[in-house]
């Protein structure tokens, strides 16, 4: 996919969604960076990338949840001082950013979907640092996106649903917790919204997600229906799970904002997932 023949920065481009979205951009224009040979704290290295930029993408982000409660100097450096840098840098350049944030820097209390407008209440570090990054960007910069996504999964990367089919093979049962609400999210579809997003430029905050929600135990049940897997779901409770780091349990979005932009309408979670799972059978 072609997108604009404008010069495309993507910071992260090794992750999960990153990746994704490298796949659907023209190479020409594209220029990719990750670790280990660009690193997002360095401001000197994070300057020279967006030098000839006229979009930067920035998927980089410190993702360990329960390691962020222990490394939190490491994920406020990546997650919100490096943000802080990446807007006065595109400030000063005249880029216009795409930033990626998350569902966690809401506290799950709400009963509905979460807005737009709905006021943050992060409740662990990894949360915090992603809200103090989407501060810093809106502080220093005026061009830019905000994309918060959720319970993402994809080829390239760590996930919930990897985790689940990865347990299956070793385990006759699993516990999964069904009090925990989202929708599990497709990297892929993400990128797709997200380049279109880079052509259209609009600004401010956005929410999305793939249509409908699930508990974590309904998504683990759908997966292991279709892929056959014999080893048995328990249904449980968050608290039966001590973690470093609280968990939302509404994770809910409305993603009409985003949808009023979007060329096709987002589909509802199964879909992207069955198509996902053919994949790894």
């Amino acid at each position: 996919m072609t997108i604009s023949p404008e010069r495309i920065v993507l910071l992260g481009a090794n992750g999960m969604l990153g990746s994704e979205i490298r796949c659907l951009c023209d190479n020409d224009n594209l220029t990719a960076f990750d670790l280990p040979d660009f690193d997002i704290t360095d401001k000197n290295q994070l300057e020279r990338a967006l030098e000839k930029a006229d979009i930067v993408i920035n998927c980089t982000a410190y993702t360990n949840v329960e390691k962020a409660e222990t490394e939190s100097e490491q994920a406020f450096k990546v997650n919100a001082e490096a943000v802080g840098n990446l807007a006065q840098l595109a400030r000063k350049n005249n880029v216009y950013v795409i930033h990626i944030s998350t569902d966690f820097v809401f506290d799950g209390e709400k009963e509905a979907p979460y807005l737009e407008t709905d006021k943050p209440n992060p409740i662990n570090v990894y949360g915090k640092s992603k809200l103090d990054g989407e501060t810093l960007l809106t502080k220093n910069h005026n061009n830019f996106a905000i994309i918060r996504v959720q319970w993402t999964y994809g080829k390239n990367g760590t996930n919930f649903i990897a985790k689940l089919v990865s347990l299956a093979k070793q385990k006759d049962s699993l516990k999964v917790v069904n009090d925990q609400f989202g929708s599990p999210t497709s990297t892929q579809e993400a990128a797709e919204a997200i380049v279109e997003l880079a052509v259209k430029k609009p600004q401010g905050l956005f929410h999305y997600a793939a249509a409908g929600f699930a508990s974590r135990y309904d998504a683990a049940k759908f997966t292991f229906e279709k892929l056959k897997l014999n080893a048995k779901i328990l249904p449980c409770k968050s608290n039966e799970f001590p973690t470093a780091a609280k968990r939302p349990l509404n994770s809910r979005f409305c993603c009409d904002k985003i949808q009023a932009l979007l060329d096709k309408p987002i589909e509802e979670w199964q879909k992207p997932l069955e198509r996902f799972l053919k994949t790894i059978q």
